[in-house]
């Protein structure tokens, strides 16, 4: 065989092997049926991200301290095995009163009155006021051993018809000095002065008094 025939006998083997090296480097187009073929050139791994998060199986986003995380289970269940702690120790009423009887072993042959201080503080970090219809703030009572009135001490003043308004300031308090009738106490009972304010009766506070 001369040179001419070889030569035209390699050229078609070397453009075959060309051919099929072309289509082994060749891109394989993407197969549209799948989920992750998209159009415009978004990449798989992109709608992967996308199909994660609106799939409510993940339930992305997580709250990571809400009722029905792990954190959130963890508090519930050590919340019903520990009782509430309340610092401070017990709430303080944000009013009280207090009486002061003078003497408390009156003798009725010497004593025709008793002194009585009725006190009302303001215990609260804010103002106290108090509303009356009339000149009267406080009332008096003296009572025997069964509970029974024996003297009033508004029965002896007068009051009149005017509204009135006390203002306490926060941690200051107000004070009434009056005097209350022996006339209808006997020696040897015991007897009781209870004072409270007009219109706020769960103020009220009570002495002892052993009449001789």
């Amino acid at each position: 065989m001369n040179r001419l025939a070889a030569l035209l006998l390699v050229v078609p083997m070397v453009f075959a092997q060309a051919q099929d090296g072309s289509s082994a480097f060749a891109e394989t187009p993407p197969d549209e049926s799948t989920p992750f073929f998209v159009s415009g050139g978004l990449r798989a791994e992109e709608v992967l991200k996308t199909e994660l998060r609106n799939s409510p199986s993940t339930g992305y986003p997580r709250v990571k301290k809400g009722p029905d995380s792990t954190f959130g289970q963890i508090g519930s269940f050590f919340s019903g095995l520990i009782p509430p702690i309340h610092l401070g120790g017990s709430p303080q009423a944000s009013e009280s009163a207090s009486l002061a009887v003078n003497p408390q072993d009156p003798v009725l042959q010497n004593q025709r009155e008793l002194g009585v201080t009725y006190t009302v503080w303001n215990n609260s970090n804010e103002m106290t006021r108090f509303e009356f219809s009339t000149t009267q703030h406080i009332e008096i009572l003296a009572r025997n051993a069964s509970g029974g009135v024996v003297e009033r001490w508004s029965d002896d003043r007068g009051f009149q018809s005017e509204e009135g308004i006390v203002v306490i300031n926060p941690r200051e308090r107000i004070e009434y000095q009056e005097k209350i009738s022996t006339r209808e106490m006997r020696a040897g009972q015991a007897y009781s002065v209870e004072a409270a304010l007009k219109t706020q009766p769960d103020h009220s506070v009570s002495q002892p008094v052993n009449a001789r």
